[in-house]
């Protein structure tokens, strides 16, 4: 009976660890020749193991030796509990502490001390060794764990370590997950007659046979081919099983450990992650802001940088000290795949020491810049760190964000559709809880502090605009929309929800809507419309000069030669555009083809004039009823066309 348990094995090299696994399940995890000829373990191992009462879970065996740590890392990620070896003719050794370090750093809260080779040694020094392993095990994850003197050799001790398995997995809560399937890569082959097949330990989510998924970070698409545990096929993987996944349309060559099978669209590769980092009281120094670091996350072994995200008063040199944790950044220098709540270890880059850990609260973060930035990213970290749940992280990736629509908040979820479809409906009925304002028919959400960060930008930009243009009304949402950063961004919203987003603001009275020609545009509340002196008399002369012209339109460039001629003070171009502008906005002004201008006053006056006609309304019978050339009388009927206030039937029009 498959049981969705994973027991890990960690300890010094020679300690006795693959004996005892081989002891306890019959199999050699030593597959590689140069395992079998060094006598060490290099790679990972995998077996099953048949517990007494019938259940079968897994064991993965990792390598003792401190140049394989970025292996036994990799293979303790994921694992539900561990079995610390520790040879009772040696004791505790170097890697017997790292290795602890790194279990306690990947949060496993559940195993057993095996005391190994008892045949070699008396009860005075077993004795001994078991005090030792009780002294080095105090304030770790391991304190209070059952503790059995074992030999792999007679066997003796091997039901006690089977028992005491046993009452763990009696013990041990069933994993809780929301998200959408994950599993790290740990191992990669290709069969024949199969083709590529990988495996490693479902973090979170299950998978059938048929389903879509894709390879990350390269997000490589793929189909499950085929499911398979300790051997034995099976149609499902769940959350806690070891699997081995036959994939079709995926070469194994491009493929390496670090990378995920994943829920097909569910996940982004990323490189700035927030992390809640604390670092071992052991560590021989602390991290400092910027510090390179060696990060071991999932199955993936990277370079990355660490940059703290609360420092005393801005300092760059503050750091993260032993024994202390605190938010961080984490940026690496190449693209990963990671999940909300995934454990990590770092290491120094050189030396290649543990030095602590912890926890993603936020895979796909941006870097942060400046001190307000770190400050709010700070606290939105700390505060997920406290209260790490699926609505939670909801509103801490909206937090974060800003200002995200629903579609935009699912592709940062790594959630299952149905999961995000419950906690959307729960922090929409919670808005005003996690400080959170949704609008818009495609449903956004804003935080408070992106609201009013949105307003002020939208407040200073009127401003400016009003002290500039002073004769203008307001001024349109499409123009707002593109020149404010904080919504036309990297994750900018539509412009139809920044529309939607106007609205709320004009509803909370942070800035007024007025009408011009038929469109809504904005201005600050408050502000009223002038014109200066000089402006007033352009737009007079303007005005003047296109109604006297009547049907005989006057183009713009020989408008502008009239109003300089004469005059020591030529009208600059940007005065004209001002003047234009106003005009079109206060008085219907059109510009047809770019250069006739087409006063309203005209407008309505041609408007009476095909009231009047008789007989059929064309380009010529207009032409010969207001005396001027085709050409206008073309623009004109155009014009109105376009207004919706004629129709053309064949080549006459008819007024609507």
């Amino acid at each position: 009976m498959e049981y969705p348990f994973i027991l890990g094995t960690a300890g010094h090299i020679d300690h006795g660890k693959t004996a005892l696994v081989r002891a306890m399940t019959g199999i050699d995890c030593d597959r590689l020749e140069e395992e079998k000829r060094r006598g060490i373990t290099i790679e990972l191992g995998f077996a099953p193991l048949t517990l007494p009462c019938g259940k079968t879970v897994s064991i993965i065996d990792v390598p003792g030796h401190e140049r394989f740590i970025r292996h036994m890392a990799a293979g303790a990620a994921g694992i539900d509990a561990a079995m610390l070896v520790i040879a009772a003719s040696e004791g505790v050794m170097p890697q017997t502490r790292e290795h602890l370090d790194i279990l306690d750093i990947l949060g496993v809260k559940f195993g057993l001390v095996a005391l190994t080779k008892k045949d070699l040694v008396d009860a005075e020094t077993l004795e001994l060794a078991m005090e030792e392993a009780a002294e080095v095990s105090r304030g770790t994850c391991l304190e209070g764990a059952p503790m059995v003197p074992v030999s792999s050799l007679t066997g003796e001790g091997v039901p006690l370590i089977l028992e005491s398995i046993e009452k763990i997995l009696d013990s041990i809560p069933p994993r809780k997950g929301f998200g959408a399937f994950f599993l790290p890569i740990d191992r990669i082959f290709s069969k024949k007659g199969l083709g590529t097949v990988v495996t490693g330990t479902s973090y979170q989510g299950s998978i059938a046979v048929g389903d879509e998924v894709a390879v990350m970070p390269g997000g490589m698409p793929g189909k499950v081919r085929g499911l398979q545990t300790h051997g034995a096929a099976i149609s499902s993987v769940a959350a806690g099983q070891r699997a081995a996944i036959n994939l079709s349309a995926v070469s194994h060559e491009h493929l390496g450990r670090g990378d995920a099978v994943c829920t097909k669209g569910a996940f982004i590769a990323t490189d700035c992650m927030n992390t809640w980092l604390r670092i071992l009281p052991s560590a021989p120094k602390g991290v400092s802001h910027w510090q390179r670091v060696r990060l071991h996350v999932g199955t993936a072994d990277v370079i990355a940088r660490v940059s703290l995200l609360s420092m005393e008063g801005g300092k760059k040199r503050a750091a993260i000290l032993p024994g202390s944790e605190g938010p961080a950044q984490i940026l690496t220098e190449s693209k990963i795949v990671v999940t909300a709540g995934q454990r990590f270890v770092i290491r120094f880059y050189s030396p290649l020491v543990t030095i602590g850990g912890g926890r993603i609260m936020l895979p796909n973060a941006e870097a942060a810049k400046g001190k307000h930035e770190r400050a709010a990213k700070a606290a939105i970290t700390a505060e997920l760190a406290g209260d790490f749940g699926p609505l939670s992280l909801l509103a801490a990736i909206l937090h974060d964000k800003g200002i995200l629509s629903v579609s935009g908040l699912f592709a940062l979820s790594q959630m299952d559709k149905r999961v995000f479809e419950e906690q959307l409906r729960l922090l929409s009925a919670a808005q005003d809880t996690y400080g959170l304002l949704e609008f818009g028919s495609s449903r956004t959400f804003i935080s408070i502090e992106a609201f009013h960060k949105v307003l002020h930008s939208l407040l200073r930009l009127l401003k400016d605009l009003h002290t500039r243009y002073p004769e203008r009304a307001g001024i349109d949402a499409e123009s707002l929309y593109a020149s404010l950063e904080d919504v036309h961004g990297a994750d900018s919203i539509s412009l139809g929800d920044f529309k939607d987003l106007l609205g709320l603001i004009t509803a909370r009275n942070g800035i007024a809507a007025v009408p011009v020609q038929g469109k809504t545009c904005y201005k600050a509340a408050g502000f009223n419309p002038s014109l200066d002196r000089k402006l007033m008399d352009l737009v007079e002369r303007i005005r003047e000069e296109s109604e006297a012209a009547v049907f005989n339109l006057v183009k713009l460039a020989e408008l502008e030669e009239r109003l300089n001629a004469g005059t020591s003070a030529a009208v600059s171009s940007s005065y004209m555009k001002r003047a234009m502008k106003y005009l079109r906005e206060t008085d219907g002004l059109m510009l047809l083809e770019g250069e006739l201008l087409f006063p309203h006053k005209t407008q309505e006056q041609l408007l009476q004039v095909l009231a009047a006609m008789d007989g059929d309304i064309t380009v010529a019978s207009l032409r010969d009823a207001i005396g001027v050339n085709r050409k206008y009388s073309l623009a004109m009927l155009d014009f109105l066309d376009a207004q919706g206030l004629t129709k053309r039937v064949g080549d006459a029009r008819v007024l609507t």
